[in-house]
C-alpha cells in the first residue's frame, strides 16, 4: 500500500533502522497512525521539497527546516509523558540523528529561482547553506542530540529528470556534469563542517555520510549491482514524472521495479535505497552502531533509533472524516463561478467556448474550460464537486448551504480595482455574506445555521488585480499616491480588517491565498517584447514579496484573534513549476494560453469563433490568457489541499 514514502517500497531509514536491530519502518510524526508509543523507538520528521534554506520549501509550500525542529521539539514534550524524564534523556542523548537534505536547494531553489541566483554566487550559496547546517546541528545539540550523521548529496546531475532535460549534452542521455560538480564540492564542505564540529563540540559524535561514489557507480554500472536500467525510472515514461504524475493509470511504468536503480524521475527503488544503506553501515554509521554494541554489553537500557531526515517525504495520510459543512469563498475570478453574469461588466465568461469541458459542455461564468479551484478543494473536503455562485437564480439557500461563492471576477481589496471594469468589490462580497447567514438561519435554524458558520471552511483568492488591473493600469492613480511597498501594505491592512470582520461574524477557519506568478499569465508575457515574452520577473517579485506580507499577517491574526484557524495557502510555487517545467505535470505548452492564440484574449476576446483555439486544453497551463485550464486547476487545488488546507481535515 502506498504510505508517502517517494519509492516504490522501503526507504534509506527503514533499513538502519533494521540494521540497528530495531523496527522495520521508521513512522512519519504527522501520520495519525501512529502515536508516541511507536515514536519512541523510530520517528521521522521529514518533508518532500524542503531544504536548508527556508526558500526551498517555500516553492512546493512544505515543511521547512525550522518546522521539524518544532515538531521535534514537541515530540520530546510528548516522550517526557510518556516515559519520564530519565528514560527520555538517556534517549534523546543515545539516539541516532539522521540528517539528509540539500537537493532541493539546488535544483527546486537556486537553479529554478531567479531572485535566489541574483543574491548569491554558487560558491556563496554553498556557504550559506552550510551556515545552516552548522546552526541545525548545534540546535538540536542543545536540546541533547550527540549522534549524528549527516548525508551528503547524490550524483544530482544524473537524476532522470535531469538527465531527460540536458538536451544538450547527448540528446538527454548524459549526465549534468555541472550539477554533479556541485555536489562534490558541496560535500566536501559538509565534510569539512562534520570535521569542525567533531573537534569543537564537546561529547558530539558526528559522520559525514556520502552516498554520491556509491550511487554513481550504480548509474555508470548498473549490471554490477544487478540492475537492467539506470538512465529513466521504473514509472510511467521514467524521464519526467514524480508525484501525481506517476499514477496507477500510467501504462509504461515497469513491471519489475527491481531492475531500475530509480523509481520516479527523482527518487531511487527500494532495492538502490538498501544497497546505499549497506554502503553507509559500512563506510559512516559503523562507528556509531559499534558504540551501541558498546552500551549493549553494559546492559544499559535498549537501543533507540531517531531518525531525522529531510530527503525523502513521509506525509502523514489525510483524512476527510473531520466535519466541514460548508466551503464559503470570496474573491476575483479566480473562484468566481458566475456571479458577474448579473452584472453589467464586460469582465463576465457566460458564452462558449468557457465550459466546453465543464459537465454538459456549458458556460457558467467560470473563467475556465472548465472547473475552477474552490469547485476541486469542495469535493476534496467532502462536500458537492461544485461550489455555486451566490448570484446564480438556478440555485437557493439548499445550495448554499453547503458552499457558495460571493467571488467576482475583476475586483481586488482594493475598491478601486473593482471600479475598473464595474464588479463587485470585496466590502460587498461581505454585505452578500451577511445576507446570506440571514437565509441560512432560516433555512436550518439558529443552532445549525451557527454551526456551519463556525465550522465552515473560508476561502479567500485575491489581489491580482490591484497590481495588473489597478497599479500597473493607466491612469497610474494609486502610482502615485503608493511606492509599490506602500500599496502592498495598503492592501495588507484591507485584508486584516476583512478577516477581523469575518472573525467577528463567526468564521474560525480561514484561507488566505496568495498571488500566483503574476509575471508568468500569458498576457503578461505578451507584453514583455524586450525580454524575448518570457515571465515578468518585477510582477513575480512584487508577487512573492506581497506573499510574504500575507503570510506574516496570517501569523500575526493567528495570536491575536482567540480560538480561529488561520492558514496562508500558497499557489505561487506550484504554478511557477507548471509553467517553467509543465512536461513535469503532462503539459505541452505553458506561455500561451489554449482560447485563440492565446497571448492577449480572456472574457469576449476569448470567443466560440476564434479559429485559433486549441483542440485539447489538457495540454495546456493556460486557458486564456489570464486564467488556468481546469486541469492546472486540479493540480493547484491538490497541492494546497496537502500543503495547507489539511490542516482542517485531521
Amino acid at each position: 500500500m502506498p504510505t508517502g514514502r517517494f519509492s516504490n517500497g522501503r526507504i534509506p531509514p527503514d533499513f538502519i533502522s533494521e540494521k540497528f536491530g530495531l523496527k522495520p519502518y521508521v513512522p512519519a510524526f504527522l501520520d495519525p497512525w501512529y502515536n508516541i508509543s511507536d515514536f519512541a523507538t523510530g520517528v521521522c520528521f521529514a518533508s518532500a521539497g524542503t531544504g536548508f534554506d527556508n526558500a526551498t520549501s517555500n516553492v512546493l509550500n512544505v515543511i521547512p527546516l525550522w518546522k521539524q525542529v518544532k515538531y521535534y521539539k514537541d515530540y520530546q514534550e510528548a516522550l517526557r509523558s510518556y516515559i519520564g524524564d530519565t528514560k527520555t534523556e538517556y534517549i534523546i542523548k543515545e539516539a541516532l540523528y539522521l540528517i539528509s537534505l540539500g537537493t532541493n536547494d539546488f535544483l527546486e531553489n537556486y537553479y529554478s529561482l531567479p531572485n535566489t541566483r541574483s543574491r548569491y554566487t554558487l560558491d556563496q550559496y554553498q556557504d550559506f547553506l552550510i551556515d545552516i547546517a552548522e546552526g541545525f546541528v548545534k540546535q538540536i545539540y542543545a536540546l541533547g542530540a550527540r549522534k549524528m550523521s549527516l548525508t551528503g548529496l547524490p550524483p544530482m546531475g544524473c537524476l532522470p529528470l535531469e538527465r531527460a532535460t540536458n538536451l544538450v549534452n547527448g540528446n538527454g542521455e548524459g549526465c549534468m556534469n555541472g550539477y554533479n560538480g556541485v555536489a562534490l564540492r558541496f560535500n566536501a564542505k559538509l565534510n569539512g563542517l562534520v570535521n569542525r564540529m567533531n573537534e569543537e563540540m564537546e561529547g558530539i559524535r558526528v559522520v559525514f555520510s556520502d552516498p554520491y561514489g556509491v550511487f554513481l557507480q550504480m548509474i555508470r554500472n548498473p549490471s554490477s549491482f544487478g540492475f537492467e536500467v539506470s538512465s529513466v525510472a521504473c514509472c510511467a515514461t521514467g524521464m519526467f514524472e514524480m508525484g501525481y504524475l506517476c499514477d496507477q493509470l500510467n501504462p509504461f511504468t515497469c513491471r519489475d521495479a527491481n531492475k531500475y536503480v530509480f523509481w520516479d524521475s527523482f527518487h531511487p527503488t527500494q532495492q538502490t535505497s538498501r544497497i546505499i544503506v549497506d554502503y553507509l553501515i559500512q563506510n559512516s554509521l559503523i562507528h556509531i552502531k559499534n558504540q551501541q554494541k558498546e552500551i549493549r554489553s553494559k546492559n544499559v537500557m535498549g537501543t533507540y533509533v531517531l531518525v531525522l531526515l529531510w530527503l525523502l517525504l513521509l506525509l502523514a495520510k489525510s483524512s476527510t472524516s473531520a466535519k466541514i459543512p460548508a466551503i464559503i469563498v470570496f474573491g476575483d475570478s479566480s473562484v468566481d463561478a458566475g456571479n458577474n453574469n448579473q452584472l453589467p461588466t464586460i469582465a463576465r465568461s457566460n458564452f462558449e467556448p468557457y465550459g466546453r469541458d465543464f459537465t454538459g459542455g456549458r458556460p457558467t461564468g467560470r473563467f475556465s474550460n472548465g472547473r475552477i479551484p474552490t469547485d476541486f478543494i469542495s469535493e476534496a473536503i467532502g462536500l458537492k464537486s461544485l461550489v455555486p455562485a451566490y448570484l446564480d437564480p438556478a440555485y437557493n439557500i439548499s445550495d448554499f448551504a453547503v458552499g457558495v461563492t460571493f467571488a467576482s471576477a475583476g475586483t481586488g481589496y482594493d475598491t478601486a480595482t473593482s471600479d475598473v471594469l464595474g464588479v463587485i468589490p470585496l466590502w460587498k462580497e461581505l454585505e452578500y455574506y451577511k445576507d446570506y447567514q440571514t437565509k441560512l438561519r432560516a433555512y436550518l435554524g439558529d443552532e445549525k445555521a451557527n454551526q456551519t458558520i463556525g465550522e465552515a471552511l473560508y476561502i479567500m483568492s485575491i489581489g491580482t488585480n490591484d497590481f495588473l488591473e489597478n497599479y500597473y493600469a493607466f491612469p497610474p492613480r494609486r502610482r502615485s499616491q503608493y511606492t509599490i511597498d506602500q500599496y502592498q501594505q495598503f492592501l495588507i491592512g484591507i485584508a486584516k480588517n476583512f478577516t477581523i470582520n469575518l472573525y467577528n461574524l463567526g468564521a474560525r477557519k480561514i484561507s488566505l491565498g496568495g498571488l500566483p506568478p503574476m509575471g508568468c499569465m500569458p498576457l503578461e508575457r505578451a507584453r514583455n517584447f524586450a525580454n524575448t515574452n518570457d515571465c515578468v520577473d518585477s510582477y513575480n517579485i512584487v508577487a512573492t514579496s506581497f506573499n510574504d506580507k500575507l503570510r506574516g499577517l496570517v501569523s500575526n491574526l493567528t495570536q491575536q484573534l482567540v480560538g480561529v484557524d488561520l492558514v496562508f495557502s500558497n499557489p505561487y510555487y506550484i504554478l511557477l513549476q507548471m509553467v517553467k517545467r509543465p512536461t513535469l505535470y503532462g503539459f505541452d505548452v505553458s506561455g500561451v494560453g489554449c482560447c485563440a492564440t492565446g497571448m492577449f484574449e480572456m472574457g469576449y476576446a476569448c470567443n466560440e469563433r476564434n479559429p485559433f483555439t486549441c483542440r485539447d486544453a489538457n495540454k495546456y497551463v493556460f486557458w486564456d490568457a489570464f486564467h488556468p485550464t481546469e486541469r492546472a486547476n486540479q493540480i493547484v487545488s491538490d497541492h494546497v489541499v496537502k500543503t495547507a488546507l489539511y490542516k482542517f481535515l485531521v
